[in-house]
Order: structure tokens, then sequence, then C-alpha cells
């Protein structure tokens, strides 16, 4: 089966989107397919070392820049354009092979649907995330940033009723969502057929051969992974944390704010020596011994497709302590986490969440043991091997559907 396989981020031994990419196209690779990359030019060089030091023979890449663009460049601007150059390279390459399938990953956006449609092949597009949105009770954390997330708020309900939106949708052959609010977008938009799959998989390197067991010593100690962005909510596990009654210390693993900034959130809180920062974004595999180390996952993201640092703590057997959003809210089981209700106001959800740390740090160890073995069993359905067979299958049934037709 020849599969043209669109992965606009795409790198080796790399994590977040960039990571799924490559997932995706080494292990459809792995499964037999014959996997025709279109990535960015820029991630040329990674690929080909990787390649190199590790032929697959099934994987044959193609490298496609934006004429007139710096080729390590990136960005709304870059992608949308590189869209385009990634279709006129799939129909030259189109007079040269006969492909089968048509599959989009990357970048897992709904709101920009993949132009290889027009090649006249069943076409996938997805997983892809980006129909949640913020809750109004949320959006003063944002704090200067709020005004543009109101605005991707409004574009992002209006995009189902708009003309050319729902022409490109409807061409699709199937839309995977990484959660309901984008299923239930994408279908609003007429896609014939939508399914719900998670937009990031468990990579069997990073998953521990076995769950966690944990000691009583004190303190909890919890682990926050991610940039440090307005949307992903660093000032309200701050404000959690700085209402909570039992003895809990947090470490922070990740960057984008002025370290001066991130000092002075924390000493606002009155959490010094309770917020453990290096100060500096840490390597991949260092950030596997993070979570190997800590009692629990504290994802406070407040508008995520899933959140990969889910599935990462999750491969390592460590409990979740996550706001009821979005694809935590849809995929995680409730034994493997405490998913933490969003309030009518910013006050109320501080306090849920301050009280979710109480009640977990209260659990006694079968309890947390317990957590532990279900979320580690739960990742184990979210490998890259189990979704490359998932698509296999969905291939199958396109091209069966087809002939029939």
């Amino acid at each position: 089966m020849r599969v043209l396989l669109s992965a606009y981020a795409c790198r080796p031994n790399a994590g977040s989107e960039p990571g799924t990419g490559w997932n995706w196209a080494l292990h459809l690779a792995e499964a037999g397919c014959e996997v025709y990359l279109l990535t960015a030019g820029r991630n040329r060089n990674s690929i080909d070392t990787y390649l190199k030091e590790h032929p697959c023979p099934r994987l044959h890449p193609h490298y496609v820049d934006v004429p007139w663009m710096n080729p390590m460049s990136s960005g709304a601007a870059h992608y949308l354009l590189w869209q385009w150059g990634t279709l006129r390279q799939a129909k030259s390459l189109s007079c040269k092979i006969s492909f089968d399938i048509v599959h989009h990953v990357s970048y897992g956006a709904v709101h920009v649907p993949t132009q290889l449609w027009r090649l006249g092949l069943p076409t996938i597009f997805g997983p892809v995330g980006g129909g949640q949105t913020t809750p109004e009770s949320l959006l003063s954390y944002f704090g200067d940033a709020e005004k543009g997330e109101r605005n991707r708020t409004r574009v992002t309900r209006l995009l189902p009723r708009l003309w050319l939106y729902r022409a490109w949708m409807k061409r699709m052959s199937v839309v995977l969502a990484a959660n309901n609010d984008t299923l239930a977008l994408a279908e609003n938009a007429g896609c014939r057929r939508v399914e719900l799959l998670c937009d990031t998989g468990s990579r069997q390197d990073f998953r521990a051969e076995t769950p966690r067991v944990f000691s009583g010593a004190p303190p909890l100690r919890l682990l926050w992974v991610g940039r440090f962005l307005p949307r992903k909510g660093l000032p309200l596990a701050l404000d959690a944390l700085a209402q909570t009654q039992a003895k809990i210390h947090i470490t922070l693993v990740g960057d984008g704010l002025p370290a001066e900034t991130v000092r002075r959130m924390i000493s606002e809180r009155s959490l010094a020596g309770r917020v453990h920062w290096k100060g500096e974004r840490l390597p991949w595999m260092e950030v596997r011994e993070a979570y190997a180390t800590h009692d629990a996952l504290l994802f406070t993201s407040l508008r995520d497709s899933f959140g990969s640092q889910n599935l990462e703590a999750m491969s390592v057997g460590l409990p979740v302590i996550t706001l009821n959003l979005s694809g935590a809210r849809d995929l995680i089981s409730d034994d493997s986490a405490l998913k933490v209700p969003i309030g009518s106001t910013k006050q109320e959800t501080v306090l849920n969440l301050s009280q979710a740390l109480d009640r977990f740090a209260a659990m006694s160890l079968e309890q947390r043991n317990h957590m532990s073995e279900m979320a580690w069993r739960r990742a184990e359905e979210f490998s890259w091997a189990s979704r490359a067979a998932f698509a296999k299958t969905l291939y199958s049934g396109l091209l069966d559907n087809r002939r029939a037709s």
C-alpha cells in the first residue's frame, strides 16, 4: 500500500508535533506501508541523518521548501504556503507513483484543511485538534493575550459556517478528531465521516517496564511540564498550590518566560521553597527521568487538543491531575487521573484544583499504586504500533469502498 503522508513538522527523536509527524511516518513504514513523506525542508538534515544510521527501506522522504522564505522558517504564513507547495510536489510525484491513500498528520490543526484531496484519492485528515476553546471564566489568565484568545474562539466557532471551509472539509474521506470538541466542529462543517483519535502516541523507548510503586515519604512532589505560554495555565497551577493545605512541592520543566518573571510569580504567591525550576528547558530523556522521580503530573492547560505530557506521564505510570477539558477529559480514564471540574469563576476553579491536590496528597499508597497501574495500562492503548495498525485497517476499508463503488 502506497501512502502519501503529509507531515509539515517531522523530526526524529523529538517530542510534541515534530515527534508526532515522525512517528506516523516511521511506524506506518514499519507496519508494511510504502510511505512517501512530504515534509518541510528544514527537517532534511535530521531525517537524512537518522535514516543513514537506521535505514528504513519503506520510508521515502521528500522535502518541500517555500520560495522566497528561509527554509528554517515556521509560523502560519510559512505553513499555508508550504501546503500549496506540497500540493504541487504531490501532483508531480503522482505522475511517477500510483498512490493509494493520502494522509495528513501535521500540523494537526482543524483550522487549515489539507489541500491534497485535490489529487482525487481517499484522503484522511488528522488526527487534528483545535476545536476546543478556553472557558470564559479562565480567559483572564491570558493577560495581555486575552483579546487574541477571544478572537481565536470567535474564529473557531465561525468555521463550520464558512462556505469555503465546509467545501474543503466535505472533500475529506475521514477526519480524525483529537477530542470531542473538534469532532463536533468537523461534524457541523458537514464532514461525511469523523472519528475520535488522540493526536499523539506512546513511544516504546519512553514506556516504563512496570507501573510505579510509591513510597510514603513526604512531601508530595508534583511535576508540571510545558512551555510557559498563556494557554498552558502556569499561573493557575501556582494559584492552586498556594491554597493547598498539604505539604506539596512542584517542579517546573519548561521555559518561555524571562527568569525574573517566573521568580516573581513564585514569590508573589509565597511559594519560595515549594516551587523548583532550573531556569531552562530540559532534553527530552531528562524529562523522562523527571517523570520517573515525581508523584503525579499536574496538567493545567486552558486549551489543548490533548497534551503529550499526559501520555508521557502515563507511559511511566505517573498519575495525572488535570482540568476536565478537551482531550484530557475525553481520552484519559477516570481511574488513572483526577479530573478537576471547571468552575463558573476563576476562583472556583482554583479552589477545585487545590482541593484535588490535597485529595491526592491524602490518598493511601494502595490508591496511588492503583492509579499508576491504570495509567500505565491505558498508555499502552496509545502505542504507535497500535496507531499504525488502526491506520492500515482504515486505509484498507477506504480502498475496498472505492473499488466497490
